[in-house]
């Protein structure tokens, strides 16, 4: 058995971060545990807040920025300007790489192709046999996390997401909303540099058409976008993103990003969050009276989020055109706009 003080299932945004946060304020003994044979690409539409230096990351994971996006419907488009970047398109397998790098030079140990099988009161176990003991344990392993499992937390709102991965040149970043079309969600266009993430997402219990329906009116949908042979030449994707927050700290276990369900409710976006909540879970091992003021300014933007949510979700077909219509047409309003948009998205 090998001993460790603190273990962290996942290798991605949140791990890595949570892992390098322990070292720099801490120097702690911190062992990541990846299934994975390498650092790898995780599926993602790419969109990130700009504001990078609040997340700790490098200006070379960033494929474009956007000063405007376009929110559309079938009866209007609205547009959000500013001078700066409002959002921004990364290259997730460099964010992986980079921070990867980060960990490891300041200490951190990353064991590849360990999938954990099983959790015991202070004791990881994994597939090759090998039994860790932690003083801590952090669940950062996604929307299907085992440590989340573990603890008895049942995965009730969820988005499966899909998309192509169209490659070629796009101008703009593009939300639809089409509640015939795409029921709750809406269709992305994230334009990366020679790539278009193009997709939608299906919330499984709330939905009223099924997944086959969407996925077939999001072919039909983009074939009349971006021409027929778009997704002939384009690779298909899907991945499940975990938005139901249950709690994030369970005694000397901790969740971090997807794995706690801190995804945003509608939009999905949650790689700031994982970082964020990463950082903030580091500081409070380090210290117990910290009181993660991070997690809790996501925690209130997923409120404002949820509360837009289940409007939707217990309204009629009918009354959702109308939210969503309302909705679209006030981000035309000078500064208002502004405004609802960074409370709901």
């Amino acid at each position: 058995m090998q001993k460790t003080e603190i273990i962290i299932i996942g290798a991605g945004p949140g791990g890595l971060a949570c892992a390098t946060e322990l070292k720099e304020r801490g120097n702690l003994d911190v062992t990541i545990l990846e299934k994975n044979p390498k650092i790898s690409y995780k599926v993602c539409a790419g969109g990130i807040d700009p504001n990078l230096s609040e997340l700790g990351i490098t200006e070379n994971i960033i494929e474009r920025r956007f000063t405007k996006i376009t929110m559309s419907t079938s009866w209007q488009s609205a547009f959000l300007r500013s001078k700066n970047t409002i959002i921004a398109t990364l290259n997730r397998k460099k964010l992986h790489e980079n921070m990867a790098e980060k960990a490891r030079e300041s200490g951190v140990k990353i064991l590849f192709g360990e999938k954990v099988t099983e959790i015991k009161e202070n004791v990881v176990i994994t597939s090759s046999g090998k039994e860790f003991h932690f003083d801590y344990l952090i669940g950062a392993d996604g929307s299907n996390s085992f440590v989340r499992k573990s603890l008895g937390l049942k995965k009730k709102r969820f988005i499966l997401a899909m998309q192509y991965m169209i490659p070629d040149y796009y101008p703009d970043m593009e939300f639809h909303v089409d509640i015939d079309r795409f029921d709750m969600s809406y269709a992305w266009v994230f334009p990366q540099e020679s790539v278009i993430s193009v997709g939608t997402g299906f919330y499984p219990g709330f939905s009223e058409i099924s997944m086959k329906h969407l996925r077939k009116n999001l072919d039909e949908w983009i074939r009349a976008k971006f021409g027929s042979e778009a997704i002939k030449k384009a690779r298909f994707e899907a991945f499940p993103i975990l938005f139901d927050y249950q709690g994030f700290e369970f005694g000397n276990i901790f969740l971090v990003g997807d794995a706690a369900g801190l995804a945003h409710d509608l939009t999905g976006g949650g790689i700031a969050s994982a970082i964020l909540s990463g950082r903030d879970v580091a500081r409070k091992i380090v210290n117990p009276e910290y009181d993660c003021p991070e997690i809790k300014k996501i925690l209130e933007k997923k409120k404002n989020s949820k509360a837009f949510f289940e409007l939707l979700a217990n309204s009629s077909r009918s009354k959702k055109k109308i939210i969503i219509e309302a909705f679209v047409f006030s981000l035309k309003i000078p500064f208002f706009g502004k405004k609802i948009a960074s409370r709901v998205l």
